[in-house]
């Protein structure tokens, strides 16, 4: 409840005493310092968004006869110097919950990518074998995988796909250092609200990275589960490290974007664009082939509901960050 935004006067309290040039100096400085991300990020919108100028009195009162400073809806303050103000107080007051959510998503990343490395070597000797076959050969092997897997499409790049997974997981891992070098460190001090940049800019990566592999790789779990399988293969091995964003504080806006990706690239870009073809017409045909109403709106039922469940988890975790912000 400390870093809600209805709270927002206090770290604006915090300063009552500082002069409003000194306030702007520092606000200046921070534009300096972080030149680069802010044209990337919000410079080109910071003038328009910047609507006021909010102060406090030396008994930190409101100079304005509003109760509290004006906001946009998800976009923070109108004034863009007292917004500036706010993150510098919530990437402190986050620490604890910054952190968890780095380790949280390391350790479910690691179950998985452990778990993967136990068919690493029959991935590198079916890479080795698909080099020394003649063209009629490789054609043939390419034929013989099913569709939906990773060796019909990249036969040759199994190397090339663990050398990504290996890529995020060390994203995270240092991503995790650099956060608690900015925490320790007084000389990163001024510069924490990085940590609302890289962050989300981690996940994003990690949604591309294991979007695409998703997409060729969505029927794997064919043999033991049928063609819905690509369900349980996209909650359990693609889109569970996730689930640390339920305990990770950021602000409202970049995790309604998070979400919002997360949505657009596991639910919708790849099941309908997919080269196995429509994964959603797969639930339709595996709960008609049942036959009987009620076995085939049964089935289509239980195979629904862990997809509807990650619409409602989606929509739970930025309703949350909205209502701690």
């Amino acid at each position: 409840a400390g870093t809600r935004r209805g709270d927002k006067a206090e770290p604006g309290r915090d300063r009552a005493r500082d002069s409003d040039e000194e306030r702007l100096g520092r606000a200046r400085a921070r534009e300096k310092a972080m030149v680069f991300l802010d044209v990337l990020v919000n410079y080109g919108c910071r003038r328009w968004l910047h609507k006021e100028d909010y102060s406090f009195d030396e008994g930190g009162d409101k100079t304005r006869s509003s109760s509290r400073p004006s906001q946009y809806p998800l976009l923070g303050f109108k004034d863009r110097h007292l917004e500036d103000d706010y993150l510098e107080y919530l990437v402190v007051a986050s620490k604890a919950r910054i952190i968890l959510g780095y380790v949280t998503a390391i350790l479910l990343y690691s179950a998985i990518f452990a778990c993967s490395w136990v068919v690493y070597d029959l991935g590198m000797w079916a890479e080795q074998l698909y080099k020394i076959l003649s063209d009629e050969q490789k054609e043939a092997f390419k034929e013989y995988q099913p569709e939906g897997t990773w060796a019909k499409y990249f036969p040759m790049s199994t190397s090339t796909m663990y050398a990504f997974l290996c890529l995020v997981l060390l994203m995270f891992i240092l991503g995790l250092v650099a956060v608690v070098c900015m925490y320790q460190m007084k000389r990163f001090e001024k510069h924490r609200t990085w940590i609302f940049y890289f962050t989300p800019a981690i996940y994003l990566v990690f949604i591309a990275v294991n979007g695409f592999v998703f997409a060729f790789s969505s029927q794997s779990y064919n043999a033991w589960f049928g063609t819905p399988s690509w369900i349980f293969l996209l909650i359990l091995q693609f889109i569970s490290p996730l689930a640390s964003l339920f305990f990770i504080s950021l602000p409202a806006l970049v995790m309604l974007e998070l979400m919002t990706v997360f949505v657009l690239v596991f639910l919708v870009i790849v099941p309908l664009c997919n080269p196995a073809g429509n994964l959603w017409n797969l639930i339709i045909e595996a709960a008609t082939e049942l036959g009987g109403n009620y076995a085939r709106r049964s089935t289509l039922n239980n195979l629904m509901q862990p997809l509807i469940l990650l619409c409602v988890l989606a929509v739970c975790v930025v309703v949350v960050s909205v209502i701690v912000d």
